[in-house]
């Protein structure tokens, strides 16, 4: 399939999505997401509309109905190039917020493949007791992650202190794997 009918489609479906009302918001959530990885000036201008119509949500402290969509609108706009809305997300919506906090890992840990069972909805990240995904694949994932998402690496080394905070038996479970990626990362003084 050619890639501009790919995302032309996927920026249909985001546009149905958002007129399906309750049930088209993950749907609509997931397509405007993707729709942010085609970057051709076109498309990205519609994505960045589109997108920061959806601000309003960053505004948000701690967890919320909204978490998910607020974390998607934040790290789409950090790929388009604005990483302030990030960087607002992490302090405002996940900092000091311990179901925000295990909101974020239980999302990486779907989107990494720590946690192997598809989930049908946003229940799943309420789950504060972290259980049904394993900590060492995703601190893997977010490892190797670190180093290919240089517009998350503020995301990245939050969610790898989180873990690792929430795991304290990782750094022993995992050998040099910590020290290597927080040395090799060279982001370890700039990370908020």
């Amino acid at each position: 399939m050619d890639r501009q009918v790919f995302f032309d489609h996927l920026r249909a479906v985001t546009e149905h999505a958002a007129v399906q009302g309750p049930g088209g918001v993950l749907l609509h959530r997931q397509a405007l997401y993707l729709a942010s990885y085609d970057l051709s000036p076109d498309a990205a201008a519609w994505t960045a509309h589109a997108l920061h119509g959806h601000r309003d949500v960053l505004a948000r402290r701690g967890w919320s109905p909204h978490w998910a969509a607020a974390r998607s609108t934040a790290t789409a706009l950090a790929r388009l190039g604005d990483p302030q809305p990030l960087h607002d997300f992490i302090d405002r919506a996940l900092a000091d917020d311990d179901t925000a906090e295990a909101a974020n890992l239980n999302y990486w840990a779907l989107w990494l493949g720590a946690l192997s069972v598809p989930q049908s909805d946003d229940a799943f990240m309420c789950d504060r007791a972290l259980t049904g995904w394993d900590p060492v694949t995703l601190l893997r994932g977010l490892a190797r992650g670190l180093h290919r998402a240089p517009g998350y690496v503020d995301l990245y080394v939050h969610s790898l202190w989180a873990l690792l905070t929430a795991f304290g038996w990782l750094p022993q479970a995992t050998g040099q794997l910590i020290w290597r990626v927080w040395v090799s990362s060279g982001h370890a003084k700039s990370a908020r």
